[in-house]
């Protein structure tokens, strides 16, 4: 493996990843706003819009033994072809059942894509820097997420929200141009093929770290899903601005915390980030204004964005780079059980006992999240004990 981080391959993954992650995240806002004005219904949109996460949930377990076995170039190169038909197809047909068909091939397309991309990126990533290198890889994805939604709105706005389904569709094509002149060679020997068992799509080792994830997601879901709403109640305005500012920490806090972990170890950046992960949800539940709601944002983001990127290295180092796929694939099912629970968990607590109280819960689940770390660190610890011993 080329000692270089900064290797051509590794560049190269990165600028994959980050168009990927435009194509996706351009559409994430207007598809709702299409689907209601070609005379959709509400409740329908948002059971379509909902169906890309729940395919991807399903699909998820999978997505590592498939990585895992086969070319990862070969099977980026069809995740893209197929999101790609996906987005074009939304916006060429008013047809429901044929939309709804697609938001599913969607979702499995990206399934497979965002596990695959991690698992080539380990394979150029120095042992030695591997953290800080999963870190970076990630910083196109906080990008597209601050800059993505904004473009198709704006593509919209000016010329047409069909256009902005093109020009998304289009980043999707121009990542399998790419792929096809990126030379790839698979450094994992194909496994002769098997019966396949539980521990080949769910990796037993990861689900501690998985399990934080999740919890991770699901705050991210709930805030998405109330904090807009939260903020009105106390009529505090322009609270949008929270989204702009967690991207913009995250992206400071992703390459930073890795190069501490390559060198000092996991736990120096996981206690204390998930102790200001809750630090951040007491100050958010308890926000009387823009301000401390803002303070919030910066705590929760620079935690956030140190400790899931670590938490996912980790990850891969547990299964060994040769089931890179497994350990993305199992760690990716907790975000994606978080995210959605979040949203619904969270709507009935706010129901019953306020949007306050669903900050409180996810207080309590990081308190979890910590508990679970505690525990994981230590068997780790023994186990590397008994290894030198």
């Amino acid at each position: 493996m080329n000692e270089k981080l900064w290797n051509f391959k590794f560049c190269s993954v990165i600028f994959i990843n980050s168009l990927i992650s435009f194509s996706f995240y351009m559409i994430t806002t207007i598809l709702m706003v299409y689907l209601t004005g070609i005379g959709v219904n509400l409740s329908k949109a948002g059971l379509i819009v909902g169906l890309f996460s729940i395919t991807s949930l399903f699909i998820r377990p999978f997505t590592g033994y498939i990585t895992d076995q086969f070319n990862r170039k070969k099977l980026l190169i069809i995740g893209n072809f197929f999101v790609a038909i996906s987005i074009m197809a939304y916006v060429i047909t008013d047809n429901l059942m044929v939309i709804i068909l697609f938001r599913v091939i969607h979702g499995i397309a990206f399934g497979i894509n965002s596990t695959a991309i991690v698992a080539m990126a380990s394979e150029y990533i120095p042992s030695k820097r591997f953290n800080e290198g999963i870190g970076y890889l990630g910083l196109g994805q906080v990008i597209a997420s601050a800059v993505g939604p904004g473009l198709g709105v704006a593509l919209m706005v000016q010329y047409g929200i069909k256009y902005a389904f093109y020009v998304s569709a289009l980043f999707s094509l121009f990542t399998m141009l790419y792929l096809l002149l990126f030379h790839y060679s698979k450094m994992i020997k194909e496994s002769k093929s098997h019966k396949i068992l539980l521990q080949d799509i769910i990796s037993l080792n990861v689900l501690d770290y998985a399990f934080i994830a999740g919890v991770y997601s699901f705050m991210n879901g709930g805030i998405a899903a109330f904090l807009v709403i939260y903020a009105q109640g106390k009529s505090i305005e322009d609270v949008s601005i929270y989204f702009t500012v967690s991207a913009v920490f995250l992206f400071l806090a992703r390459p930073l915390s890795g190069k501490i972990v390559d060198k000092m170890g996991l736990k120096y950046i996981v206690y204390p980030g998930i102790i200001m992960t809750i630090i951040s949800l007491i100050f958010l539940a308890s926000a009387d204004s823009l301000a401390m709601i803002l303070v919030s944002a910066v705590i929760r983001a620079l935690a956030q964005g140190a400790v899931q990127p670590l938490l996912q290295a980790a990850s891969i180092k547990k299964v060994g780079i040769e089931k890179s796929g497994l350990a993305t694939s199992t760690f990716y099912l907790g975000g994606d059980i978080g995210q959605g629970a979040g949203p619904m968990i969270g709507g009935v607590i706010a129901k019953w006992y306020g949007y306050e109280e669903v900050f409180y819960l996810c207080v309590l689940l990081m308190i979890l999240a910590l508990v679970v770390f505690y525990f994981s660190n230590r068997k780790e610890g023994k186990k590397q004990h008994n290894c030198l011993s």
